[in-house]
């Protein structure tokens, strides 16, 4: 009987260990995948932030232009 519930308490341990590390590898997962979530944002920022900063350029460009033929 002392083999069999050695055996069970190493397996109940593997066991712990097994979800310990499962549990480890969904944060790391999960991390990442928040980090990719994070920077599609950024890029989606400042796409939109030099989309904003545009039609400033543009009127930068044509004052630059009209000055040239002045």
């Amino acid at each position: 009987m002392n083999a069999d519930d050695d055996d069970l308490r190493g397996q109940a341990k593997r066991n712990r260990e097994a979800e310990e590390h499962r549990a480890a590898l969904d944060a790391i997962q999960k991390r990442r995948e928040e980090a990719a979530e994070t920077e599609a944002l950024r890029g989606e920022m400042e796409f939109a932030r030099c989309l904003g900063a545009a039609p400033s350029l543009v009127s930068a460009f044509q004052r630059l232009k009209d000055q040239g033929r002045a």
